[in-house]
């Protein structure tokens, strides 16, 4: 039994940290390993694809498989077939007929054949419906051809929006230490200003610079939050949704 428990032990530790890191998945981790971040972007890929010009042409689809079987079927709207029963051959030893009788049936005449049957149809349909049937066909690949533009399309524009966002992503954290070391110069010039140690000059210039610093963040942290926007406008779903998705 000991044995048997510590052969498991390692193994629910194992498990234990691959539950871990499957949780705390986040978009670093994603951009610090290539192979996580190819499978982002297939993700990303997938979620784009998913547009409202694919569902039109799902719709199209089926309406070109109805008209495809419709055309096929259109001969059966110019068929007609009809019968007709001879009621008096057919009734014509019922009504004053005696067979012994060497004298004709003067009140009876005789019809034939007993039964008539037609079948008449339209020879213009041997032309039209197989044109119908071809337009129809040919619609059917125009729509493959829209899907395939569409996907294309999407593709390109959910890469772009990526690169966009990853490079703004990067801009915004690289200024970030800056903005921290200017507070602390403004902060430090701040307080010998106060006791005396510092020219106006150098404290001015201190200041000038955290503001500066300042205007840069507000700007990439804009630039950042818009291609993050634009971006999951695209996947239509929160970003730190679809690196979930990675794993799955």
């Amino acid at each position: 039994m000991k044995k048997l428990l510590l052969l498991t032990l390692p193994l629910c530790f194992v498990l234990l940290s691959q539950a871990q890191q499957k949780d705390s998945l986040d978009l670093n981790t994603i951009q610090k390993n290539p192979g996580l971040e190819m499978k982002f972007r297939q993700v990303l890929i997938q979620l784009a694809s998913k547009t409202p010009v694919q569902d039109l042409v799902d719709a199209k689809e089926k309406i070109g498989d109805y008209q495809v079987a419709n055309a096929k079927a259109q001969w059966l709207n110019h068929v007609a077939f009809f019968t007709n029963i001879n009621e008096n051959s057919f009734n014509r030893q019922t009504i004053y007929y005696n067979p012994n009788d060497p004298k004709g049936n003067t009140n009876q005449n005789n019809y034939y054949p007993t039964y008539n049957v037609g079948l008449s149809f339209a020879l213009g349909d041997f032309v039209t419906t197989p044109k119908m049937v071809k337009i129809a066909r040919l619609q059917r690949k125009m729509l493959d051809a829209e899907r395939e533009t569409d996907i294309r399309n999407s593709r390109s524009k959910v890469l772009t929006a990526y690169e966009s966002f990853v490079a703004n992503k990067k801009l915004f954290e690289l200024e970030l230490p800056l903005l921290e070391d200017a507070l602390t110069t403004y902060q430090t010039y701040e307080k010998k200003f106060s006791a005396g140690e510092a020219s106006l000059e150098d404290y001015n210039k201190a200041y000038k610079a955290y503001n500066a610093e300042q205007v840069q963040n507000v700007i990439l942290t804009r630039s950042y939050n818009q291609s993050k926007i634009e971006l999951e406008s695209i996947i239509n779903m929160p970003l730190e949704q679809a690196v979930q998705l990675v794993n799955k």
